[in-house]
């Protein structure tokens, strides 16, 4: 690389380390200020630091393999992270269900589901264990995926690039908190910005679609995927690509209902009201449209490189290195830095703030002054990223890691909190017994059985969870009463809490009802209207002109219904009805 890129780089890390020192004295002023920047943090800037925080690096070179070899089909793989879906749920519906309930984790929200008491406690405690080892994995595949990219670029081993971004990603995010995260995450979203737009219409306007036609395995130009495609070495899992997608389907659905977790849900917890929590929803989905058309155009960019590309996983480095020139180039790469980095500083500050506010200051520490939780979030903060680096260093590839993070560990929690919206049966014991059921499931099959399909590894792990949350539920006594009235009168949800209605005023069960009735309405264009926003673009660069105006189609029809039956209603009180 050229002098110029090197600046550029360099002037990026820097600003980043300011961006730290400078908002460092906001950020000790509390452990809400440190951890939801005192809930004064303006919903756009929560939209755009999400935004930036789903895109990043790793996953975004995983994506780009898949789209490389399977064409648009790629997209639907994609769907087994959620966000592709999930998010649609959150703005309709999970979204204000968090913000409701007036904490700082997903954690400490077990107590306001299962009471202050014995229940809420091991729920409490397990959720905080469960996250923090979720965490620990998300540092992992950051450390992998950053190291065999900048690899590509710096005079370094992968190794001591991820050291090097982990080492300024810790430094600002451990001394600014969310204030840090999401601020920087607002200037990084710039450089994101740019890099989408500038790849897609180079993309657009210069590749020979003819040629890269004749490149193409059959069938890469169609969108529906065929019930067996031949993957390459790597990629057997997803030979079965029909019923994977199908099984990913139904998996988003689940955990579309089952609501944000971690740095997603601190965004939640950071509004301040229903309406916040929507409009924040729309702009995070919106924002995140910019990352389909960047993805298809480097895996177009990646086919006239021809037999140059032998690792899928290393067609975006490859594209910047032979085809970016100097100086854009620098930009690009600051860019894609920026995209890692703002998933990395959101995940070490959501798992901190479970082992500060869940952990060490409930079992360590309860008499801790705020300067000490302070303190001690530091020290949480590079627990987590060491014990991440070293499972990374033992990582082979970054798929290996994001399908365990996404589908086996995963399927750890995924019953347990998909059902603790909707059975006013489940207490704290059984949520606790299927999260840790799962977790350890989780963990032994990735020791004793890695070859497992991510498929199998999930329906197994979530059996599991099941088993041991139905058999500890049922065998010890239901959530006290009072916790669970003042869950259903707060959080308004639907499903079963027939016996919970019984207790309370007839006006307020009406008034859910029309919510619940007003809620899922809006779903159904909702969940059309974040698919075809992805996939309008994607369409646009590949000069798929039909597709193109039937996915525009489908995205005007739906944000017409989105706008008539779910933001007229955004301001709407229910209660007062």
């Amino acid at each position: 690389m050229h002098t110029i890129d090197y600046s550029i780089i360099g002037c990026y890390f820097a600003i980043l380390i300011l961006f730290g020192l400078y908002l460092r004295k906001r950020a000790s002023q509390g452990l809400d200020e440190y951890f939801l920047g005192g809930k004064k943090i303006p919903w756009w800037v929560l939209g755009v630091s999400g935004m930036a925080s789903n895109l990043d690096m790793t996953g975004t070179m995983v994506i780009i393999s898949f789209f490389y070899i399977l064409g648009v089909k790629g997209f639907l793989i994609e769907l087994r992270g959620g966000v592709c879906l999930a998010m649609a749920f959150f703005m309709v519906i999970l979204g204000k269900w968090h913000s409701r309930a007036g904490v700082m984790t997903v954690a400490e929200w077990m107590e306001f589901r299962f009471g202050k008491g014995k229940q809420g406690e091991i729920a409490r405690l397990l959720s905080a264990i469960a996250t923090v080892i979720t965490t620990v994995g998300m540092v992992a595949y950051f450390f992998v995926g950053t190291g065999k990219f900048l690899s590509m670029f710096l005079p370094f081993s992968p190794q001591i690039c991820s050291l090097i971004m982990v080492a300024v990603a810790l430094f600002y995010t451990a001394l600014s908190g969310l204030y840090g995260v999401v601020y920087t995450d607002l200037f990084q979203s710039l450089l994101i910005g740019f890099a989408a737009i500038f790849i897609s219409v180079k993309a657009f306007m210069s590749v020979d679609y003819a040629a890269v036609q004749a490149m193409t395995p059959p069938g890469w130009t169609e969108i529906l995927p065929s019930w067996r495609v031949a993957m390459p070495p790597g990629y057997e899992i997803y030979n079965l690509l029909g019923l994977a997608v199908i099984f990913y389907f139904v998996k988003v659905f689940i955990e579309g209902f089952g609501g944000p977790q971690g740095y997603t849900a601190q965004r939640y917890f950071a509004v301040k009201s229903d309406r916040e929590s929507g409009l924040l929803s729309m702009l995070w989905i919106s924002l995140l449209s910019f990352r389909w058309p960047f993805i298809i155009a480097i895996a177009l960019l990646g086919f006239t490189l021809g037999p140059q590309v032998t690792d899928p996983e290393m067609v975006l480095p490859m594209v910047l290195v032979h085809l970016i020139p100097t100086g854009i180039k620098g930009l690009m790469i600051a860019a894609l830095i920026a995209a890692a980095m703002s998933t990395f500083d959101s995940t070490i500050n959501a798992g901190a703030a479970y082992l500060i506010k869940d952990v060490y200051q409930i079992y360590v520490n309860p008499n801790a002054t705020e300067k000490q939780l302070i303190r001690a979030s530091y020290v949480a903060s590079i627990f987590i990223v060491i014990f991440g680096i070293a499972i990374g260093v033992i990582t082979p590839s970054i798929n290996v890691i994001w399908g365990w993070i996404t589908m086996s560990l995963g399927a750890g929690m995924f019953i347990p909190l998909f059902v603790r919206w909707y059975w006013w049966r489940l207490n704290g014991y059984g949520f606790a017994m299927g999260t840790a059921v799962g977790i350890i499931g989780a963990v032994l099959q990735k020791a004793l059985f890695p070859g497992w399909p991510e498929w199998l590894a999930f329906l197994i792990v979530s059996l599991l969870s099941l088993c041991g949350m139905l058999i500890t539920t049922l065998l010890t006594e239901p959530t006290p009463t009072e916790a669970l009235q003042t869950f259903y009168r707060t959080t308004r949800p639907f499903g079963f809490w027939k016996i919970i209605k019984q207790g309370c005023d007839p006006r307020l069960v009406a008034s859910i009802g029309r919510e619940t009735r007003s809620d899922l309405l809006a779903l159904v264009f909702a969940i059309p209207w974040h698919l075809a926003l992805f996939l309008t673009p994607v369409h646009l660069v590949l000069h798929h002109w039909s597709r193109f105006y039937l996915f525009l189609s489908i995205l005007v029809i739906s944000s017409i219904g989105l706008y008539f039956f779910w933001y007229k209603n955004l301001d709407r009180d229910y209660s007062k009805e």
